[in-house]
């Protein structure tokens, strides 16, 4: 009889080592399932071919400024690069509108002309992540009494008096020299030539600026605001562009949502923005706002618009003269009716 309790305990020992080794086991099991997480069950195709493969080296891609250095001049300076944390250094003041929209790097060099030491310039090239993001900072800095530039590539482009301003893909580009100088702007215009040459991009479009009324349009006024349109946190990536009606200058606006239903809940939050900051209703003559029940309000003296139309966001923002805010209010919600690409 002794021998039942040493049997009993070398049981128990097997029992116990195999419980040990099988939650060893799983132990491994889970660690290794760590570093091999099927992304695919989130959505996420990890292959290393086709469309996101393309994406990622694009999105890595970093310029060579080197390469971009114009005739008759040579580097002034190495390339300098700064990221979301120091940006602040190189652009105090302005970095954080540059984070919030999708910054990533900036990569900055200066030049000088061999033949005159006073003729220099300075090359930012702000890499924004994506070609929205490049245009609404492209578009909102941009003054209106600027000279668009004729360019094949890049586009869009614009002058200044001692600088030259661009987007390629989601490259922001800015040159700026140290003074007005046909020479600092030829050797501008090679920089930005060369660049749109030698960087490569997808072929991405911003398809909402084809979707605005080609009519008294004013060619380079296009803006596009990623968040806090006009002062309301509700209203992000919102288009702009002026229109000229006689005397009367005229912005528009519109934005494409997921869905119907939130096209008419952003139109509906903006218009209680504007009655609690005391906007009045306004009644209306034009046939076609009537009938899509767009609400037309007085805004200190001036004429806000807004409507919805399928996924889309549209009006009038701010109009000197009413009647032709509904003109043009009217024209834009023709023109997308009847755009097909629109829904």
């Amino acid at each position: 009889m002794s021998s039942v309790p040493g049997r009993n305990k070398r049981l128990e020992s097997a029992i116990s080592i195999l419980l040990l080794t099988l939650l060893l086991l799983i132990g491994l099991g889970v660690f290794i399932r760590q570093f091999d997480v099927d992304m695919g069950r989130f959505g996420i195709d990890t292959t290393t071919e086709g469309p996101l493969s393309e994406q990622i080296k694009t999105n890595t891609q970093e310029p060579a400024l080197d390469a971009l250095t114009p005739d008759g001049f040579k580097k002034l300076s190495e390339t300098e690069t700064y990221d979301a944390g120091n940006l602040y250094e190189k652009i105090n003041g302005k970095a954080p509108l540059y984070t919030e929209s999708g910054f990533v790097k900036l990569f900055t060099q200066r030049l000088i002309s061999k033949d005159d030491e006073n003729l220099w310039m300075e090359l930012f090239v702000f890499d924004m992540a994506a070609i929205r993001n490049a245009f609404s900072i492209y578009s909102v800095q941009k003054r209106a009494d600027v000279h668009m530039s004729a360019f094949a590539k890049p586009q869009p482009c614009y002058r200044t008096s001692n600088g030259l301003y661009f987007i390629h893909g989601k490259f922001y580009v800015e040159l700026i020299g140290s003074t007005e100088s046909t020479v600092l702007d030829k050797a501008m215009a090679e920089i930005a030539v060369k660049f749109a040459s030698q960087t490569i991009i997808d072929d991405a479009k911003i398809t909402e600026l084809a979707l605005f009324p080609e009519e008294d349009f004013v060619p380079g006024s296009f803006k596009l605001y990623l968040a806090n349109a006009f002062g309301f946190d509700a209203f992000n990536d919102i288009f702009t562009c002026r229109y000229k009606l006689g005397d009367q200058s005229i912005t528009t606006f519109l934005s494409k949502r997921p869905d119907p239903q939130d096209a008419r809940t952003t139109a509906e939050s903006y218009y209680n923005f504007l009655i609690e900051n005391d906007a009045e209703d306004k009644p209306t003559a034009n046939k076609t706002l009537k009938d899509i029940g767009a609400k037309v309000l007085d805004f200190y003296d001036t004429t806000e618009i807004i409507f919805a139309i399928g996924p889309f966001v549209g009006g009038i923002h701010e109009a000197e003269n009413q009647k032709a805010a509904e003109e043009l209010a009217a024209r834009l919600f023709d023109k997308l009716k009847k755009d097909e690409l629109s829904f």
